[in-house]
Parts: C-alpha cells; sequence; structure tokens
C-alpha cells in the first residue's frame, strides 16, 4: 500500500493556513456589519482553528508506529480527534444560537450589508475548495482525521452561505430580525453535523462492528477455503484511525503438515490484505478440526 502521511499531512497544513486566513476575514465582515450571521460565521472558525490543530497534531501522532506503550500503535487517535471535532462544532452552534437569540429580544442592526456579503461569499468559495479536498483526500486514504476536517470545513461551507443567505434577504426586504432568525436554523444543522462526527468517535472508540467490512472479509476468506480443503470461524475486525486489525480461526485437517498449513494460513493473509485494499493486520489462529469446539 503507499504511504498516504505526505498528503494527508499536505491536506492538514493547508486547512490550518486557509483556516488561519478565513477568520481573519470573517472577524473583519463581523466587525463591519454586526450581522448574526456571520457571528456565527466567525465564531465556528474560531473553533475550526482549534479543532483543526488537534487534527493536525492527531495526524502526526497517528502516524507513529508502535512502541512499548502503544503495541497496537496510535491509530486510535483519530477517534479522539473526530470526537474533539465534533464537540467544539456543537459548542459553537450553542453560542450561535444564544448569540441569535440575544438578537431577537434587544433588537437588529446591521451595516455594510454589501461589503459583509462580498467578504463572506468569498470565504465561502475558498471553504467550499478546501472542503472537497479534504473529504476526497481523506476517502482516498482512509484518514478518518482528514476527512472529519473536511466535514468541519463544509459545515463552515453552510454557515457561510447561510450569512450571505441572511444578508441578502434582510437586505432586499427589510426585514433585519430574520438574519438571527437564520443564523438559529444554520445553528441547528452545525449540531446535527456535529453530532455525527461524535457518533463516529464513539462507535471507533467502542470497537464498533462494521457488518459491510465484515461481510466483505468473511466472503474472501470462505472463498479461499472452499478452494483449500479448509475452513473458518471467529472472525472479528477492529478499525482503529486507517488501519483495520482483522484475526479469524482457520481451521485445517488434522493430518496437514505444520508448515503447509501455515504457508495456508500465509497466503489467505496476503489475499486479504490485497482484496480489501485497505492498511490491515490480519492474523491467524490455526487449529485442527478435531480441536474442542470451545478452544481459544
Amino acid at each position: 500500500m503507499l504511504d498516504s502521511h505526505a498528503p494527508n499531512a499536505r491536506a492538514m497544513n493547508f486547512s490550518l493556513a486557509i483556516g488561519v486566513l478565513m477568520l481573519v476575514a470573517k472577524w473583519i465582515a463581523f466587525g463591519l456589519t454586526g450581522s448574526s450571521v456571520i457571528f456565527s460565521d466567525a465564531a465556528e472558525s474560531v473553533v475550526h482553528i482549534v479543532a483543526v490543530w488537534f487534527a493536525w497534531y492527531a495526524l502526526r501522532l497517528g502516524n507513529k508506529p508502535p512502541d512499548a506503550d502503544h503495541p497496537y500503535g496510535h491509530d486510535k487517535v483519530s477517534f479522539l480527534s473526530a470526537g474533539v471535532e465534533g464537540g467544539l462544532i456543537c459548542i459553537a452552534a450553542i453560542v450561535i444560537i444564544i448569540s441569535a437569540v440575544e438578537k431577537l429580544v434587544v433588537g437588529v442592526d446591521i451595516q455594510k450589508l454589501e461589503l459583509g456579503i462580498s467578504i463572506t461569499a468569498g470565504a465561502a468559495a475558498v471553504n467550499l475548495a478546501l472542503g472537497l479536498y479534504l473529504l476526497r483526500t481523506g476517502k482516498r486514504n482512509r484518514s478518518l482525521v482528514v476527512e472529519a476536517n473536511g466535514r468541519h470545513v463544509m459545515t463552515d461551507v453552510w454557515t457561510s452561505a447561510g450569512a450571505v443567505v441572511g444578508l441578502l434577504v434582510a437586505q432586499l426586504t427589510g426585514l433585519l430580525w430574520l438574519d438571527p432568525i437564520i443564523a438559529i436554523l444554520f445553528g441547528a444543522n452545525i449540531i446535527r453535523e456535529g453530532g455525527y462526527l461524535l457518533s463516529i468517535s464513539v462507535k471507533g472508540l467502542m470497537d464498533s462492528a462494521d457488518p459491510l467490512l465484515l461481510g466483505s472479509t468473511q466472503k474472501i476468506i470462505n472463498e479461499y477455503c472452499q478452494a483449500n480443503n479448509c475452513s473458518s470461524h471467529r472472525l472479528r475486525l477492529r478499525t482503529s484511525g486507517n488501519l483495520v486489525h482483522v484475526d479469524y480461526h482457520l481451521l485445517v485437517p488434522d493430518d496437514m503438515r505444520m508448515q503447509d498449513a501455515h504457508n495456508l494460513a500465509t497466503q489467505l493473509e496476503d489475499r486479504v490484505r490485497q482484496e480489501l485494499g485497505l492498511n490491515a493486520e490480519v492474523f491467524t489462529h490455526l487449529e485442527s478440526y478435531s480441536q474442542p469446539e470451545g478452544h481459544i
């Protein structure tokens, strides 16, 4: 498998650099307009910078090789990163909604709408390109850290789009109270995206099963065993960042030589890694057909 560290690291470097530029632009736009939706956009960008820095660190930590303290590697930090990012997104959304409600109570005053719309629309376009790039890179290299950051950037795009829509509506209708209302709606959407990342994090940290991946792996093993006079049971998978741990018991005839059984297992392990197309660690426990059924 090709080393995916370099493109993932490059993607996170882009995300961090562009995130800082977008943060400055959005706070300038908020200072000029006083808009609730632009504030929501700027507040989400503050959270994004914190989250992307943690993701940047997590990506580097996750690529460290196994050591005495972490014999299975450091890949699970990607699930922790996704959880932190999801939690920060939800916090930002709550701040956005509270601010918008406060605007509804005390009154809305928006200035320099045209300039605010231009800056925010430009930021949305840049973040759209960045978000699509991160999502593509994360999925191609099976990096949850990069993919989660891409999802976070896309929530930023939707928030910016909402800010532009809110300002345009306020400008065309004169109904300034629509500005905080739209901010509340987009805050709710951001909570949904943050909840999705939290769900991924919890499932990964709890080693939840992936039915599709489990089924694909079992099919590969079954087809191999049918052609090689063996069988299997107790297949288990555990996803750890971009690494998949696979282990199963391979049952062979009682009269098969140890060397032949070992070769059989090695060939099957290679086939599982090759056909799954993943960065996988495959472990085989050899048994004979006559071993007791409860044997571990």
